[in-house]
């Protein structure tokens, strides 16, 4: 007697079922494994992108492998680390390695980096602090002497120069000099958001270089001090509110901006309307690096 018909399909679709689970299997089992042992409850970190580049078994980023989500083994920011390991390979560029130079992935504590340590992976990261410094003035000194002439064709109620102020540059900078800074008749939004939006320029110059904050700040005080009492003291005296805001409001600022477009930078490939949010918010870092995410 033939079987029915139902029976055969409901025996196809276990063949195929068990098929399928059979192929998940091998390669799970053929690829650089996990085990059991080399779980750490928590988050991980890798170390190198170099086999998760050569196997597409893995893939790239924060995340678990052959498709398991980043909560599968512990919850939280997950990675792998790459370490000797034994046992054969799926991957065609490593399957003709060694097994002591062949890779497999290890699961490791991750350590959240302080987000006030120096960028890596920035152009001068790790050159000498005068590289950074020549840089960074060549830079601003340029970008000052431009908003000086600029500043000169404004209307005085903008700027609340005096008539003529250059003509009598060298003894209005010699009252800078000899004579305390006074309170200037500027307005607030120009004392208290244009000058802590250029000091934050000239802090995050240093600092998406690679610099640290207390190296940053000291920057950021030496520039506003050079713009109050050389470039814009041939035209005006001394301002308190700017030495104030420009220096300290500007690297409050400035790190905050930094750590909001670091954020932006590290999610990955950016759209239009994001790369001109970061220029917005750092634009130090765009001149410098490009919208190059740091490592």
């Amino acid at each position: 007697m033939k079987p029915e018909r139902g029976t055969w399909r409901r025996a196809g679709k276990a063949a195929r079922r068990a098929a399928r689970l059979a192929g998940f299997g091998l390669l799970a089992a053929a690829g650089p494994g996990l085990h059991a042992d080399d779980a750490v409850p928590g988050a991980g970190a890798r170390e190198s992108a170099t086999f998760a580049e050569a196997c597409p078994l893995f893939r790239e980023g924060a995340s678990g492998s052959f498709g398991f989500g980043e909560e599968t083994f512990g919850g939280g920011k997950a990675a792998w680390t790459m370490e000797p390991a034994g046992g054969f390979s799926l991957c065609p560029e490593v399957a003709g390695a060694s097994v002591e130079e062949r890779p497999a992935p290890r699961w490791v504590p991750w350590t959240e980096r302080d987000p006030r340590e120096p960028l890596r992976g920035v152009r001068n990261a790790t050159a000498p602090h005068r590289k950074r410094l020549v840089r960074s003035s060549v830079i601003l000194t340029g970008t000052a002497i431009a908003s000086g002439a600029i500043d000169s064709l404004l209307p005085k109620e903008e700027t609340n120069w005096e008539e003529g102020a250059f003509d009598h540059g060298l003894s209005n900078l010699g009252r800078a000099w000899s004579t305390l800074p006074v309170w200037d008749r500027d307005g607030a939004f120009h004392d208290w958001f244009g000058h802590p939006y250029a000091g934050a320029f000239y802090y995050n110059m240093m600092r998406s270089q690679g610099a640290t904050v207390s190296q940053s700040f000291l920057y950021c005080v030496a520039q506003s001090v050079l713009w109050e009492y050389v470039l814009e003291a041939a035209a005006e005296q001394p301002s308190i509110q700017d030495l104030v805001s420009t220096p300290i409001m500007g690297a409050a600022l400035g790190e905050a901006l930094h750590r909001w477009s670091i954020s932006i930078l590290r999610k990955g490939r950016l759209n239009f309307g994001e790369k001109v949010l970061v220029f917005l918010l750092n634009p130090s870092y765009v001149i410098n690096n490009g919208y190059r995410a740091p490592e």
